[in-house]
Parts: structure tokens; C-alpha cells; sequence
């Protein structure tokens, strides 16, 4: 009678698939495209850029370097200037207990020394001989017993420094005057010294006859310093000599002294000092007995002496 309800079955549900939204995809490359042709425009932009005007990028490095060039070329024009030399150098003298007296006049020496540094080689810091030129102005100049040449740090100027040699005694001989040092070399000749009677060195008449040349050995070193020690001791008592004469072709020494009719013969291989200490025992003898030699005294024997 009743009809029995059919028993209604739920539809079953399917997911559909969401389908993507085709324009919003297409929105989205639309733009991402747009970006990258407008990066890619920019790009191509730049590079035509750079291959139409290639000569801007290098001077735009050019003018980054142009600091650092300048400095480089300011160091190498000051360094060298620095490294250069003038050829008018400074002459100095070393004064040693008034020996610059028998020196020549300071133009003479400063002259030798501007042509010394002329040459190329001696123009600058790096190649200049200072040993070499020192060696050369002593060998022209026989009166310098020191030549140094001191060159500048930061200046061009040069100094040398002259030493002169410390004068001994006078030798008046057949070629001429010449002041001698300690080891009996020529100095210069007396013709050339201003102030030859201020030296107040002991004055030696040479009778042998031997040219002399200046730097040359015109005595003995020994004689030299028998001559020296004579006249200490002479000096010493307050004895003035006349004259000191070296005989030709003998080993002795002359002396004359003031106010005195005689002479004294010295032996030059002898001892100075007992030599001279003889001579002034006999003189204080032959003062106290009133006798006068009427030639000479003779003390060239050892403890001896003998008068005529």
C-alpha cells in the first residue's frame, strides 16, 4: 500500500580543480617581461653609451691619477735637484794653532776646488769621487796636511776643508826659501807667503847645494827635530840665535848666538839635549873666568866640549 521511499543518496561532491586565473597570469608576465626589456633597454643603453663616447671613460681615469702623477713627478724632480751639486763649492779652513799663516790666498784654493768639482762625474751625489778630489788638491797644494770634502743632504753646496800643515822651521837655501814641517818636506816656498816673518819659526841656512822642490823631503825627519830641540833649550834660557847654518858635505849644525864673538858645532847624530847642556856649562864657565873663545865651541863629542 505504501510505497516504500526510495532512500535518497547524497550526491557525492567532486572538487573541481581551481583553473588559474588566466589574467592575472597574463597581468603578472605582461610586467615581468615589461621589467626585464626595460633593464635589457637600459643595459644596451649603457653600452652604447660607453662604445660611443670611449674617450670620456679614459679621461675620467686619467683625471683619478692625475693627483698621484703630480706627486710622483714633484718627488722626482725634487730628489733630483737634491742629488745635484754646485760647481762652486765652499772652502773652509781648519784652524790649528796659527799654522793657516803661510797658507796661500783663500780664492787660490777655492778655484782649485771648482775645477775639481766640475767634471760630469763630480756634478752630482751619486757619482762624485770626494776621496779622489781630496787626494788631488792635497797633492797640488804640498802646504795642506788634510783635504776633506763633506757634501750636502738636502743642499747642493759642497764644502772641502782645508788642514794646513804645521810649519817646523825655514830653510834658505841656493833655489830658494821653503817652510818645512815636522817631517822635513817642503811645504811652499817662502816667496809665496804673505806673512813669512810672522811664523816665528826658526830660520836654517842649507849649504849643501840640493835643489828643492815644493812636497819634496828637503831634511831628515831627525834633523828637523835636533834643529827643534836645540832651539827649546836655547829658548829656554833665554838665548837668541844670530844664525843655524848647515855646513856642505858634513853632518854637523851651526849656531851663532846673539852677542856672541863664537860659534857652536853641533853633531846632528848626536843627543840634542846633552849636546846643548854642554854648551851651557861651558859658557857659564868661560863667563865666570872671563875667557872668550875667539872661533868656536865644539860639543859634537858626547860629554865633551873644546873652544878656540
Amino acid at each position: 500500500m505504501f510505497k516504500k521511499k526510495q532512500s535518497q543518496v547524497p550526491e557525492r561532491r567532486t572538487r573541481v580543480p581551481a583553473q588559474p586565473d588566466v589574467r592575472s597570469n597574463a597581468v603578472f608576465s605582461y610586467h615581468a617581461n615589461r621589467s626585464v626589456r626595460e633593464a635589457n633597454q637600459y643595459r644596451d643603453a649603457g653600452r652604447e653609451q660607453n662604445a660611443k663616447s670611449p674617450q670620456r671613460g679614459k679621461s675620467t681615469r686619467w683625471l683619478k691619477k692625475a693627483p698621484n702623477i703630480a706627486a710622483l713627478l714633484a718627488c722626482i724632480v725634487l730628489a733630483a735637484f737634491c742629488l745635484q751639486l754646485d760647481s762652486k763649492p765652499k772652502v773652509e779652513t781648519v784652524r790649528v794653532s796659527g799654522n793657516e799663516l803661510f797658507l796661500r790666498d783663500k780664492q787660490v784654493y777655492a778655484q782649485a776646488a771648482q775645477e775639481a768639482f766640475r767634471p760630469w762625474l763630480n756634478s752630482n751625489k751619486l757619482t762624485v769621487n770626494a776621496d779622489k778630489i781630496s787626494a788631488d788638491l792635497k797633492k797640488q797644494f804640498p802646504e795642506l796636511q788634510a783635504v776633506s770634502v763633506a757634501l750636502p743632504v738636502f743642499g747642493t753646496v759642497p764644502t772641502v776643508y782645508v788642514q794646513p800643515s804645521v810649519p817646523k822651521l825655514l830653510l834658505v837655501a841656493k833655489s830658494g826659501m821653503f817652510v818645512l814641517d815636522g817631517n822635513g818636506r817642503a811645504l811652499i816656498s817662502g816667496n809665496q807667503v804673505a806673512k813669512l816673518t810672522e811664523l816665528g819659526v826658526p830660520v836654517v841656512n842649507d849649504e849643501s847645494g840640493i835643489p828643492i822642490e815644493p812636497g819634496a823631503v828637503a831634511l831628515p825627519k831627525d834633523t828637523v827635530a835636533f834643529i827643534s830641540e836645540v832651539v827649546g833649550q836655547l829658548k829656554a834660557k833665554q838665548l837668541t840665535m844670530a844664525s843655524m847654518t848647515l855646513p856642505a858635505g858634513t853632518n854637523e849644525l851651526h849656531v851663532k848666538l846673539d852677542k856672541v864673538g863664537y860659534s857652536v858645532k853641533f853633531n846632528l847624530h848626536g843627543n840634542a839635549r846633552e849636546q846643548t847642556g854642554t854648551l851651557l856649562a861651558v859658557k857659564q864657565y868661560l863667563e865666570s873666568t872671563r875667557k872668550t873663545p875667539g872661533a868656536y865651541v865644539d860639543v859634537r863629542v858626547e860629554s865633551k866640549a873644546y873652544y878656540q
